[in-house]
């Protein structure tokens, strides 16, 4: 075996319904993979320590924090250099795996990085498996069938799960090159969609059931979207994909309420808001009516692709959402950074002043604040009132347990907000069992200010609106005080 200085390997994919291709370069410190599951896309590449991931709907996202952190762990794994620094391994037990491999299962967690688990084979000491925490539950690939070409060591099956093998990625190597020159093109940045216009696009968003909905154009119909940037993609009810004459491919895992299965992709035809062109991609397909509450139809959700390609301002003020080219808008407030590592965005905050945590800023959700199980846990007595009662929390996937809280405070960059209603989920699956955030900040908090996502430039700007409060007069319901 030896160090390879450079190597090409292509492959199939399946799974999902689908069938694709793969085909991966690497050229010293210079890598990329190209990715095609039915429709569906993805373009990684590498120059050093820096990488970029581009999708279907062409947004590409320069990967600064979570994904940025699981990548330094991974390389600290492929280069094997936790051998060499046993501090940073811990021994968990020795198992054995459901293919009957025995295994060492070690937790590995670099400094910067985020921890891994790896099962290390019993007999021929190859990494068998790998797996890190994505919302509740481990995100797991496991290897087989390892062969040395040209004196590359690499596995020729892998597969990726989580947890539930209708939802399962397989990839087969189908041929392997080492050490042949590779034309130095491959490795070209990368070049964004984006929204095509010159000038900024306004129009007025209306609020139903306190969530912001526009009137989205597709091919000469008009239809009610929901403006969801806690949602990772772009969502079309099944109605209106029949009305259309879209057919969808395969099917996709959705992590809402619950997990739960789509109608499966369709190409998006061309979509406008007002004189603003969006950049295709795919959707998926989904029966909206399910999460709607009274008359008003949802009969779509433009999620991170929407907010990647565009910068995105909503003024409260004027019940108006301006559109523009990524960093053309004027910065108005105050600058946050924003993690959009997961295609979300995701925001640093602190509540009750010293739990600090990373929130997903999510205009697709009503409420004030939502805090997440796991954080409860992690930080016992920052919720001080409570209600007695349980309340329904619902999204795409059903609805789901949560009591109905009050925190003291709640800090987004210098701002403090007082007296926020919150519910505390109790479910531990889902989207909302995440245990990466802590939670969702809503649209009841985003609802005081004039909030500008520029998510391609990683920043969200928080202005105070006319109508800003702070909170901190709100009186204290009798019924949110927990019991003695």
């Amino acid at each position: 075996m030896r160090e390879p200085k450079s190597h090409e390997t292509t492959g199939t994919l399946s799974g999902l319904g689908l069938q694709g291709t793969f085909h991966e370069w690497q050229d010293g410190d210079k890598q990329r993979r190209d990715e095609r599951l039915g429709i569906r896309t993805q373009r990684i590449l590498r120059v050093g320590k820096t990488m970029w991931i581009q999708n279907t709907s062409g947004e590409i996202r320069e990967l600064h924090g979570l994904l940025a952190r699981r990548q330094i762990t991974a390389d600290f794994i492929a280069t094997g250099d936790f051998a060499e620094e046993p501090q940073f391994v811990h021994f968990i037990d020795r198992t054995t795996l459901p293919d009957g491999r025995a295994v060492y299962r070690l937790k590995i967690a670099p400094p910067t990085g985020e921890p891994y688990t790896i099962a290390i084979d019993a007999k021929t000491w190859m990494i068998d498996q790998m797996s890190y925490v994505e919302h509740a539950a481990p995100e797991t690939m496991t290897y087989y069938d390892y062969r040395t070409v040209d004196g590359m060591l690499i596995p020729f099956e892998e597969i990726d799960s989580n947890g539930d093998s209708k939802y399962d990625v397989t990839s087969h190597v189908t041929a392997v090159s080492v050490d042949t020159p590779i034309d130095p093109s491959v490795f070209a940045p990368l070049h964004p969609e984006a929204v095509a216009e010159s000038a900024p696009v306004t129009v007025p968003y209306h609020l139903v059931n306190g969530l912001p909905f526009v009137t989205v154009g597709i091919d000469g119909h008009s239809y009610e979207f929901l403006l969801d940037s806690g949602s990772q993609g772009n969502v079309v009810d099944r109605t209106v994909a029949e009305q259309l004459q879209l057919h969808p491919q395969g099917t996709l895992e959705i992590r809402g309420v619950d997990r739960t299965a789509s109608m499966g992709v369709v190409a998006t035809p061309p979509m406008s808001i007002g004189a603003a062109q969006l950049p295709r991609g795919v959707a998926t397909v989904l029966d909206l009516s399910t999460i709607v509450r009274g008359s008003h139809p949802m009969q779509g959700v433009l999620g991170y692709p929407f907010f990647a390609a565009s910068e995105v301002r909503f003024d409260p003020d004027a019940s108006t959402v301006t559109i523009a080219k990524p960093g053309t808008l004027p910065p108005v407030g105050e600058k946050l950074d924003v993690d959009t590592d997961r295609e979300l965005a995701e925001v640093h905050a602190t509540i009750d002043r010293n739990a600090t945590t990373r929130l997903v800023v999510d205009t697709g959700n009503s409420n004030e604040l939502l805090l997440f199980s796991s954080f409860i846990r992690d930080h016992e007595g920052v919720v001080n009132f409570a209600g007695n009662r349980p309340v329904a929390n619902r999204g795409v996937g059903g609805s789901t347990d949560a009591v109905g809280a009050m925190v003291d405070e709640l800090d987004l960059g210098s701002y403090r907000l007082y007296n926020r209603y919150a519910n505390v989920i109790l479910s531990k699956s889902g989207a909302f069992a995440d245990r990466n955030d802590g939670g969702n900040v809503g649209f009841g908090v985003l609802r005081n200010f004039i909030a500008t996502f520029d998510l391609a430039n990683h920043a969200l700007y928080l202005d105070r609106a006319r109508g800003f409060d702070d909170g901190r007069y709100r009186s204290r319901n009798d019924s949110f005080k927990l019991p003695p």
